[in-house]
């Protein structure tokens, strides 16, 4: 057998695009419905994606990586079977859909003495009826999200959020229209060295690592990989440094590039 490869993708917005996000960023493909919450499309991969991750040999892992929560992440149709996924931003992993208790463990030592995620949702939840805050997202005991209209947000506001949340012990960030806190220490990076580690316990070999995403909670996850990319039009793609190769073109026809080259590399 060929030496292992893992892969580590973020999912929304480099591996899957709302029809909202596809509008913004251009680059639209033939896809199909990979999420609909409440009968109403919210994700969509693309077939050269599709088809590309269905043609990965047996030697490839590919891992999710998203920093949505357990009841986000669950929501997904993906046409394909993923054996490790990371939510919450690195705060659970899942082997076969159920968390690996290892991992949990190591969380709940890091965790200890971080506010509980409800005490954040209360900080938040003190906004509720200014016009900049659209909606709290459901409780998780690791990831607390809320829409925000930035258009609307004053200035400092995020910046006077995000200090409360570090007394917390929490680190907040705003992407898009996203406003994320997670506890401090968390992060994709070290869930996906996690995945790796188990990987070369199982094979005897440490794995080609390759990883893909789009926003800050992804960057120290691909410079941490031997290769790996970033969709045209996304935040990192702004970014003056980096070890990522950006797409050529933004939304689906980004996806469709980077399966493609994993699939390239992992032939290799």
């Amino acid at each position: 057998m060929p030496d292992p490869v893992l892969i580590t993708t973020d999912v929304d917005r480099t591996l899957i695009f709302s029809p909202r996000a596809t509008r913004q960023l251009g680059g639209g493909l033939p896809a199909e419905a990979v999420e609909i919450p409440g009968g109403q499309t919210a994700g969509e991969l693309c077939r050269a994606a599709r088809d590309a991750i269905a043609a990965l040999p047996g030697h490839v892992l590919m891992c999710l990586a998203t920093s949505r929560s357990l009841a986000r992440l669950a929501r997904l149709a993906l046409p394909f079977g993923v054996h490790y996924a990371v939510a919450a931003n690195g705060g659970v992993i899942l082997v076969g859909g159920k968390p690996d208790l290892e991992w949990a463990g190591i969380i709940r030592r890091d965790l200890r003495g971080v506010a509980p995620a409800r005490s954040v949702r209360a900080l938040l939840a003190r906004f509720a009826g200014l016009p900049w805050l659209e909606r709290l997202d459901e409780p998780d005991e690791l990831c607390c999200l809320a829409l925000v209209d930035r258009a609307a947000l004053p200035d400092g506001q995020f910046d006077e959020i995000a200090e409360s949340c570090g007394e917390l012990g929490w680190r907040a960030s705003l992407i898009g229209r996203k406003l994320y806190a997670f506890p401090v220490g968390i992060g994709k990076e070290r869930a996906a060295a996690f995945v790796a580690g188990r990987m070369e316990q199982e094979t005897g070999v440490p794995p080609l690592r390759l990883a893909a995403g789009d926003t800050e909670h992804d960057l120290a996850m691909l410079e941490a990989a031997d290769l790996a990319w970033v969709p045209a039009g996304s935040d990192l793609a702004a970014s003056p440094a980096g070890r990522f190769k950006v797409t050529t073109l933004p939304g689906h026809c980004a996806a469709a590039q980077i399966t493609r080259e994993w699939l390239e590399a992992s032939l290799r």
